[in-house]
């Protein structure tokens, strides 16, 4: 009776979530269903036919079917023929040994744990076998026969009396393992694929179910692109087949080259089947090989003897070319095919191997006394071995056809005679994921059973709709001592080895393992050593479409090219590129430079040093003359203080005017040296006070000159403001001002030491910073003002009838001081660094020698040389004059 498989009503046919279904059978009976001999090996029209095996397994107290679904890639090296006859159809599809071992470690696998009493007690697993063929409308049959059970295949309906199917393991392709997930997907069984790599199927959200003992193709390539990185290939050719698995591979290919700086030339897609290729095709893709310029092609998807024979016999550059083969890649078939050549110096990425001895025994002791009734070894010992099977028209085929003579075989033969390249039994590759992916489904059903109670056997076979969530959880060592577990997208990690091939002659090669990788190893690891390998030509290829950029320069793009064509662009001026083939310059710090594009240093400092700058040591070496000469003066002025040509023009005023003076010459030193705090903060406020109380004397002066003829006149009312208190007065009120100004900015915005390195980009101007340019603006305002009245005052009462020209001398001196600052300004703005302070000790200098030279050197020259003009009789109001005084 058949019953109807249980969809969740959210399900539909794209839907991949897989739910096992477990049928519990009440009783202590134990049966046990195990048929490893029923195994179909039926395969159509193909040349390279993958054993897909799906296992049943039986389980004893709890009767539970695993059905595994195990590919087993088997390819046939015979010559095409053109022989329509059915037979011989099926004759060419008789499997190789090396593929027959896969079906072998299943089988051995299963029986290993039904031996363990430590691993699923009281439970016994079976298994049942069928043949995908390499054909997806036979994988795809296979796998709802094995879900509807014996007879017609009805989908959605299951008529196993007492058996459920708990699990498939395969399929070994990634298109054929896809279509069975969609299938499977909807019954909720859990899937194991020892093959599949496609990237889409580790997508937990679609196939929560499905897992595989292989990392995705998104893993073997940035693998691939590690070792393209480790040489400098970053310009590759594609070949892959025109097919599911080609497309899907060269894209994820793409996908991750265009991440890491590699760009594909080309990709050329070769049909699987000579039929298939067209001359026009078959013309286009050979001219667009030859006339490449990339030295390292990727083979992709599945490699025939297609592939091989457009590389070898109608590609002339594929000699010339080092090709890398990923794991996925089926080595076997092109090692076995007759052109080989091309893969000479190659590298091809396998996944490890393992030694496991007990199997490795149980595969060389193969025999027909031991298996009496597969027809597999007998198929494999009529091609290999000349063997008559029991099939007496398979037979009268073998020798009509191929001219064979078949004779009798002693049941003893064994298949390890047959060679390592056909049956292969020191180490395992591709049988020991399965053998994995067996253990990984036990230890599954193992832990279910020990979270299921006894009594309650019902929930156990519940729980067999989550046997993925266990999946997920297990963690356990194999019999090897690998540790077996899946991560979160279903794989199982693992690294690969990488192989260099040398090819010395039509039968013989040389294989040897240059490095390992995983996808996790740092950005920059040697994944190879160079020296191990052997190249074509005895050095590494150049794979490149650009020669790299030199020092200082960068890489600028192409249009309308891959980003590794480019050209190369010398760096901006402030960036370095100290490495070859850097994709942008990098910027030197604020306070470093290039030098010579590829190296940053450290800019030069820029100021008035006294140690390195020789205009500074001049400046002060003047500044402490004219300090010195006005000292003397001031001496000479002191010692003649009661001379009438001193008395005459206030002798106070003139000395705390030479003490100003000698102060403006000292405070130059100020701008001298390296900026700091207390300098920056005493330079401008020292200068302003000080000039302004030299121009506040220089006004008292002139004031004093102007009352002193205005009060002279009879009834004047001036006479009251003359003496020493109007001067004082003056002085102080002019010159508290500029200090309140100084306090006020030195209190809201000081000015502070900075450095400027935007003004010059190859040296930093070590300055001081204003604070505020209000402040400093006003302070220098108020100077002008106070300079602009004196000179006003002085211009008016410059026609007096003053014997020693006092207010004209006075004239004179603001005349120069206002022509000095004056032209201070613009050339103070339109200098910049160590310039403007020169700029303002130069005023500052300039307009201090004008004030002494103008009103004092006249009086010198009085005091010292012409003594008889040092007289009261020369005094043309010498009455007036004492009379104030």
């Amino acid at each position: 009776m058949c019953t109807r498989n249980r969809l969740p009503a959210f399900l539909n046919s794209n839907t991949d979530i897989e739910i096992v279904n477990v049928q519990y059978d009440e009783g202590d009976n134990c049966e046990s269903d195990t048929n490893e001999d029923d195994v179909n090996d039926e395969c159509v029209g193909q040349e390279q036919v993958d054993d897909d095996v799906s296992v049943a397994v039986n389980l004893k107290r709890s009767k539970a079917l695993l059905a595994c679904k195990m590919a087993a890639q088997v390819a046939h090296d015979m010559p095409p023929t053109s022989v329509s006859n059915g037979n011989v159809s099926a004759l060419k599809k008789l499997p190789i040994p090396r593929y027959y071992r896969y079906i072998l470690t299943f089988i051995y696998a299963i029986d290993e744990i039904n031996q363990n009493p430590g691993l699923l007690p009281n439970i016994t697993l079976g298994y049942h076998a069928t043949d995908s063929c390499n054909c997806v409308r036979k994988a795809v049959e296979s796998t709802l026969q094995i879900i509807s059970g014996p007879g017609e295949t009805v989908p959605n309906f299951s008529c196993l009396d007492h058996d459920k199917l708990a699990g498939f393991i395969g399929d070994f392709s990634s298109e054929k393992s896809l279509h069975i997930a969609e299938i499977l997907n909807l019954y909720g069984y859990t899937q194991i694929s020892y093959g599949a790599t496609d990237p889409i199927l580790t997508n937990k959200k679609i196939y929560p179910s499905f897992f595989q003992t292989l990392p995705s193709d998104q893993t073997q390539y940035l693998v691939i692109i590690k070792l393209l990185r480790q040489f400098g290939w970053t310009w590759i050719g594609v070949v892959t087949s025109d097919d599911d698995d080609g497309e899907m591979q060269s894209q994820e290919l793409q996908k991750v080259s265009s991440l890491h700086g590699v760009c594909i030339e080309y990709i050329i897609k070769v049909a699987a089947e000579f039929e298939q290729i067209t001359p026009r095709k078959a013309e286009k893709s050979r001219q667009v090989f030859n006339k490449s310029t990339s030295h390292v092609v990727v083979l992709c998807g599945t490699v025939s003897f297609s592939i091989i024979y457009f590389i070898e016999k109608q590609c002339t550059g594929g000699q010339e070319k080092t090709f890398i083969l990923p794991a996925s890649v089926n080595v076997h078939t092109i090692l076995s095919a007759k052109w080989k050549a091309f893969l000479h110096g190659g590298f091809a990425f396998s996944t490890p191997t393992k030694q496991i001895p007990k199997l490795k025994r149980f595969l060389e002791e193969i025999s027909r006394t031991n298996r009496p009734n597969d027809i597999l070894l007998e198929h494999i010992l009529a091609s290999y071995k000349d063997c008559l099977t029991s099939e007496s028209l398979l037979n009268r085929i073998i020798t009509n056809e191929y001219k064979i003579k078949l004779h009798k075989c002693n049941n003893s033969v064994q298949l390890r005679n047959l060679g390592n390249l056909i049956y292969y039994t020191q180490s395992f590759g591709i049988a020991y994921q399965i053998y994995k992916a067996v253990y990984a489904i036990a230890h599954s059903l193992h832990e279910m059973h020990l979270y299921a109670p006894s009594n309650h056997k019902e929930s156990f076979r519940k729980n067999l709709k989550y046997m993925h969530k266990y999946m997920l959880r297990l963690n356990f060592q194999d019999p090897t001592g690998e540790e077996i577990y899946f991560n979160d997208k279903g794989e199982m990690t693992t690294f690969y080895y990488i192989n260099n091939y040398a090819v010395i002659s039509a039968k013989r090669f040389s294989i040897r393992k240059v490095g390992q990788c995983n996808s996790t190893s740092p950005e920059g690891e040697k994944v190879t050593e160079p020296e191990t390998i052997f190249w074509k030509h005895g050095q590494v290829p150049v794979s490149i479409c650009s020669q790299d950029c030199p020092l200082g320069f960068r890489r600028g793009s192409k249009r309308g090219f891959h980003q590794c064509c480019f050209k190369c662009v010398q760096c901006s001026e402030g960036e370095i590129s100290n490495n070859t083939d850097k994709t942008s310059c990098q910027k030197c710090p604020e306070d470093h430079w290039p030098d010579d594009k590829y190296q940053c240093v450290q800019k030069p400092t820029e100021f008035l040093s006294y140690m390195d700058d020789p205009t500074a040591l001049i400046i002060s070496i003047i500044s402490m003359l004219l300090f010195i000469k006005t000292s003397i003066i001031l001496v000479i002025f002191i010692l003649f203080r009661d001379s009438p040509i001193i008395k005459a023009n206030n002798q106070h005023l003139s000395f705390l005017l030479l003490v100003s003076i000698m102060l403006s010459f000292l405070c130059v030193l100020l701008f001298l040296g390296r900026p700091v705090h207390i300098t920056c903060m005493l330079r401008q406020t020292s200068f302003g006070i000080i000039f302004s109380v030299a121009i506040s004397c220089i006004l008292a002066k002139t004031i004093l000159v102007y009352l002193a003829f205005t009060a002279t006149k009879p009834g004047s009312s001036w006479r009251k403001f003359i003496g020493v208190k109007i001067t004082n007065c003056v002085v102080f009120i002019c010159s508290f001002i500029q200090v309140l100004i100084s306090i006020i900015w030195l209190c809201v915005s000081p000015p502070f030491p900075e450095c400027n390195r935007y003004t010059f980009r190859d040296k930093i101007i070590i300055q001081c910073n204003e604070g505020s340019i209000l402040a400093f603006s006003i302070l220098l305002g108020y100077m002008g003002l106070l300079t602009a009245v004196s000179f006003i005052a002085a211009f008016l009462a410059r026609n007096l009838p003053d014997s020693f020209n006092e207010a004209k001398y006075i004239t004179f001196s603001m005349l120069v001081f206002c022509s000095v600052w004056v032209t201070f300004i613009p050339a103070y703005m339109s200098v910049t660094g160590k310039s403007t302070v020169l700029v303002e000790i130069f005023a500052i200098m300039s307009s201090s020698i004008g004030i002494l030279g103008c009103i004092f050197y006249p009086k010198c020259y009085i005091i010292l040389v012409r003594q008889e003009l040092n007289t009261k009789n020369n005094l043309l109001i010498r009455k007036s004059l004492q009379t104030f005084s």
